[in-house]
């Protein structure tokens, strides 16, 4: 493979390693937002809405009302930071800003390139079977002498 290979399938590794950092914050955001919606039910103190509907049970485990509202806050600056990094890494990603034919010929360049290291791959196969047997039939050689001395 060539210099320009190498450098196409560094870039390829660093466009997975994004993807993977997508996956990861995707998976983040979600267990935050799952985590949120537990302490909402869990720590909020019971409010009587309307004047007819009172409040018949108070929630024991719940926060002062400062402390729920200041980690309601925190909760919801973390969710909105996530999904900044989430824009970020969308944005980052190849092909966003790319006209679709660019995108069909750099498709074409790594299908070229994967059937080039396929064939690359198949002919070091091929040589290392020729190798194999090459050393076996030394090796049953090297046996068949040592027995007859």
């Amino acid at each position: 493979m060539d210099d320009s290979g190498l450098i196409t399938a560094q870039a390829t590794g660093v466009h997975i390693d994004r993807v993977t950092q997508l996956q990861d914050s995707i998976d983040q955001q979600c267990q935050m937002l799952f985590s949120s919606l537990h302490y909402l039910h869990k720590k909020a103190g019971m409010v009587q809405v309307a004047p007819s509907i009172p409040v018949t049970q108070h929630n024991e485990g719940a926060d002062s009302a400062d402390e729920f509202t200041s980690r309601t806050r925190e909760i919801a600056n973390d969710i909105c930071r996530q999904a900044k990094k989430i824009d970020m890494l969308i944005e980052s990603l190849p092909g966003v800003s790319v006209s679709e034919s660019d995108q069909e010929r750099e498709f074409g360049e790594l299908r070229a390139e994967n059937e080039e290291a396929t064939r690359e791959l198949e002919e070091a196969n091929k040589r290392a079977r020729v190798l194999l047997g090459d050393i076996s039939a030394i090796l049953q050689s090297i046996a068949d002498n040592a027995g007859k001395k």
